[in-house]
């Protein structure tokens, strides 16, 4: 699956006919360095989202682009239940400007493949208590919904984004706790299936 994902973003970005007879005024390229996360937008869940894209436009209003991601993040219901853990991921996908020359607003599809190492304890401090680590293998799906705004003549542009997805994952859990499970498959499920986060990008055009 990844190799088939880098072949499409290679052939949409390194061959520049996606397009033909197309002539750009503006910078057709740009790398985003982003950050997410920081307000908390889901309940019990704490994440910081780092991310690194290469945008590349095909047309005045659309562009391709490949983002890798890592998060960090901490479930806590405050009851029983405790996970964190660190997703991570590379996607490719559109980005869709209405006004056209890679600015103002704009909606991203993505689609990628991600794995995720996790723990997680049930019960902590109690007699019951019981624990274990995971891994997720999973297609993500997204879509961002924000805004390109450039810093007034330089190729510096904010891109502040509400970003929603979707894992569709296989996971596989054992048990680290109690001791009489420890090494035995258990049926825990990640309590990262779908998500919202609001991030803020910075892109250099070029």
């Amino acid at each position: 699956m990844k190799k088939i994902l880098t072949a499409i973003l290679f052939t949409a970005i390194a061959t520049g006919s996606l397009a033909p007879g197309v002539a750009f005024s503006e910078p057709v390229n740009s790398i985003n360095l982003g950050l997410g996360g920081i307000v908390q937008t889901m309940p019990h869940c704490k994440a910081k989202v780092y991310i690194v894209e290469y945008e590349r436009m095909i047309s005045p209003t659309t562009s391709v682009l490949g983002r890798a991601s890592e998060v960090s993040y901490k479930f806590d219901d405050k009851i029983n239940y405790t996970e964190e853990g660190r997703p991570r991921g590379i996607d490719i996908g559109a980005r869709f400007y209405p006004g056209g020359n890679m600015r103002g607003f704009f909606i991203t599809g993505v689609l990628g493949k991600w794995r995720s190492d996790w723990r997680f304890s049930h019960n902590m401090g109690r007699p019951d208590q019981w624990s274990g680590d995971g891994t997720s293998d999973s297609i993500r799906a997204s879509v961002d919904i924000g805004g390109r705004f450039q810093i007034g003549s330089s190729s510096v542009s904010i891109m502040p984004a509400l970003n929603f997805g979707k894992f569709f994952s296989s996971i596989n859990c054992e048990f680290t706790s109690p001791s009489s499970r420890v090494g035995q498959e258990c049926k825990q499920s990640s309590e990262v299936i779908a998500y919202m986060f609001l991030g803020v990008t910075a892109g250099v055009g070029f």
